[in-house]
């Protein structure tokens, strides 16, 4: 027995179900679909999915012909969209999360409701102080993280929570002074989101708590686009001197609530996955490989505490797949800008 959970940001997959559709969609859609067969995930989750569960059904039915189905918060007595409202994203919002599952596990599955989480956190908003702000501002996630829960044979849950952070995409003019440091609405905006950032992540954290006050060994995952670059990168090592990740992997003192990272030891040269331009180095996309997608888990996963464990080697980003099923396209053919990433867990042996 083994479990196979997979992060995939498709970029703009909104525009797969788009009717009519032009050739290129087509070439597209057979590519994505492609891709994700390939893959074969027992679970995936779809970072940038389309908006609503009427859009996210028929993304199922038209792309992958309901081999994989959505997990909704709709119940039995509601009509498709009914719920829309309750996932807990900003509604002019048009990037949503979806757990998309196999049919023959679907059962084992549900969809935590978002008033769960802030029930947890005791708030659906916080308060922060930008960079050299004396006055706090309100945040809230743009994206709720969604909580899908997945039922053991022996009754244990896996919790896993999918996460799409607050993007970092910055169009102001980019502007310097005489000595070449950066000046002006650029370098505020840019520190701006880089801080929301941080506390989205900390209130992950915060969830994460208290998931440990409830349970003495939870098993959890965490899964999505934290849009958070290499690490430390210029603005989080120059300015504000920490990185996102650490954030959600918690404090390695506390030990038995830190979280492993699927890929920590996946080969370095392809922990990566996506590649974007840096204006601010100047460093070109080909040049730029970055770790953006991620998937981290408990110790209870890793400690033969579940019937399923994390392995070593058991985390991948989807290169291969990725590039075979993108042979031959062009910017408007392309799956993505963003690869797969892949955790399977396996039964765990006991000696």
């Amino acid at each position: 027995m083994s479990l196979k959970i997979s992060t995939w940001n498709i970029k703009h997959a909104k525009d797969l179900i788009k009717d009519p559709s032009t050739q290129n969609s087509l070439n597209r859609r057979q590519r994505v679909q492609t891709t994700i067969q390939q893959i074969d995930a027992d679970i995936l989750l779809l970072v940038e999915g389309p908006k609503g569960e009427a859009a996210i059904l028929d993304f199922c039915a038209i792309v992958l012909q309901n081999e994989w189905i959505p997990i909704l918060l709709k119940g039995d007595n509601d009509q498709i969209g009914d719920r829309d409202r309750d996932y807990g994203n900003h509604m002019r919002g048009t990037q949503w999360l979806w757990y998309l599952v196999k049919p023959a596990i679907a059962a084992r599955c549900r969809l935590q409701d978002p008033t769960v989480w802030q029930a947890f956190i005791t708030a659906d908003r916080w308060q922060v102080n930008y960079w050299g702000k004396i006055i706090p501002d309100d945040h809230k996630h743009y994206r709720h993280p969604q909580v899908l829960i997945y039922e053991l044979d022996n009754g244990q849950e896996i919790e896993c929570i999918g996460v799409h952070l607050k993007s970092k995409i910055n169009l102001t003019s980019i502007k310097r002074d005489a000595q070449g440091n950066l000046e002006g609405d650029y370098l505020e905006t840019a520190l701006k989101a880089r801080v929301k950032l941080a506390t989205e992540a900390r209130n992950i954290r915060h969830y994460i708590t208290a998931k440990f006050n409830q349970l003495e060994a939870p098993g959890m995952l965490l899964l999505g686009d934290c849009n958070d670059g290499p690490g430390q990168d210029f603005f989080e090592s120059q300015y504000l001197f920490f990185d996102l990740i650490q954030n959600l992997q918690g404090d390695v003192l506390s030990a038995e609530r830190y979280f492993n990272h699927a890929l920590f030891d996946y080969s370095a040269d392809l922990r990566w996955t996506s590649r974007f331009r840096d204006p601010i180095l100047n460093i070109p996309a080909s040049q730029n490989p970055l770790l953006i997608d991620h998937i981290l888990m408990s110790q209870p996963l890793c400690n033969g505490s579940f019937p399923l464990k994390v392995n070593a080697k058991a985390g991948r980003v989807e290169h291969e797949v990725f590039e075979r099923a993108n042979a031959g396209s062009n910017a408007s053919t392309r799956t993505s800008d963003h690869r797969p990433v892949s955790l399977t867990l396996s039964a765990t042996v006991v000696v």
